[in-house]
């Protein structure tokens, strides 16, 4: 309601009420039958509803001052929302601006990887030399065994950097090319290291993960990367709650690789869960 136009249309309510009586008054005693008594009836009833009409205008007062104060409260929350919602939407816009150039780094980057693994597919293999003795039927010409033992070191440092710099999808693309390319290689041990290693960072896959340093000591016995696949099998192992597998894990540590850098971790752990 507006305040400005309070007042007036209060003083309007009350003399109109006023004037009412006033007349009511004035028919009382035009009609010769008023009294003394009826006239201070009338004056009591007059002050009385003088007196209900300031409570009740007292009353709307307050009521409009409240709802004028609640309106402006809603208006001061509505603006911060609105303030609030536009910050949010501009951080969402750019949070999405830098996933997308995330993604577009890492599609270059196992482009780059995939170019230089065609490459190493497409280069030439050398040929034998020629038969130069003379003799009468020289024989056929062969070519040499591809230089495995290179091409898989150079899948290797190329997974291994991507490793450090945190590319964990084109790392482990890459750790499992050679894998697949050169399985016998001396390096699969570490390949296969690596790919376990990237599978336990990953929320949601530890059985893989273990599933992929169980691989180590069963596919590569003799590998130095044992002692290590076995501890950290054991150490996921307590994580999915197979304590009695992990405990059988530590103890085979210890027993074979006394040795090793993780035997005295292994042991640690042993008495840790009992």
């Amino acid at each position: 309601m507006d305040l400005d136009g309070f007042m007036p249309m209060r003083h309007t309510v009350r003399s109109a009420a006023v004037r009412a009586l006033w007349a009511t008054a004035a028919v009382v005693m035009m009609g010769g039958c008023a009294t003394k008594a009826d006239i201070r009836d009338l004056r009591t009833e007059l002050r009385d509803l003088a007196v209900r009409q300031d409570s009740v205008l007292q009353q709307l007062h307050r009521e409009t001052l409240s709802t004028q104060d609640t309106l402006r409260g809603q208006s001061t929350q509505l603006f911060d929302f609105r303030g609030a919602l536009s910050s949010e939407i501009q951080d969402i816009s750019q949070s999405l601006s830098r996933i997308e150039a995330l993604v577009g780094e890492n599609q270059r980057v196992i482009a780059g990887v995939r170019d230089q693994l065609a490459n190493m597919r497409r280069a030439p293999a050398a040929t034998a030399p020629a038969d130069t003795t003379g003799g009468a039927t020289p024989g056929p010409a062969t070519n040499q065994p591809p230089r495995s033992g290179s091409d898989a070191q150079s899948i290797f440092n190329v997974a291994v950097g991507q490793f450090n710099n945190g590319q964990l999808t084109t790392a482990n693309a890459a750790f499992q090319q050679l894998l697949q390319s050169y399985p016998n290689s001396s390096l699969a041990p570490d390949a296969q290291f690596y790919v376990a290693d990237i599978l336990s960072q990953q929320k949601g896959h530890e059985k893989d993960a273990l599933a992929a340093f169980e691989k180590i000591p069963e596919l590569y016995p003799t590998a130095p990367k044992v002692p290590e696949a076995l501890f950290r099998s054991a150490l996921l192992q307590v994580q999915l709650g197979r304590k009695s597998a992990a405990k059988a894990t530590l103890q085979r540590i210890v027993n074979t690789y006394p040795d090793a850098d993780v035997a005295k971790l292994a042991a640690a752990k042993l008495k840790e869960i009992g």
